[in-house]
């Protein structure tokens, strides 16, 4: 249910920006916190921001640390984008 969430939250957000070109094409198969840890590695003042609340929100639904970071780096080693 949760990875549900993550991947609508993520069509939601890109596909707001997309249109003016501040975000990448959504494909119904990203995860936010893969999109903002991918922002974060690379750092992006507004992925650190956001990789900060989403691990917060993370850990107190009983995931650990660096939840967006290790997301990011899953899906970066499956060589497939989140």
């Amino acid at each position: 249910m949760l990875r549900a969430i993550d991947i609508l939250a993520c069509t939601v957000w890109l596909s707001l920006f997309y249109p003016f070109g501040l975000a990448d094409r959504p494909t119904g198969r990203q995860l936010i916190s893969g999109y903002v840890g991918k922002a974060a590695f690379n750092g992006m003042p507004w992925g650190l921001r956001a990789a900060a609340v989403l691990d917060w929100c993370a850990v107190r639904l009983g995931d650990g640390p660096d939840h967006c970071l290790r997301a990011y780096l899953f899906w970066k080693r499956l060589e497939i984008e989140p």
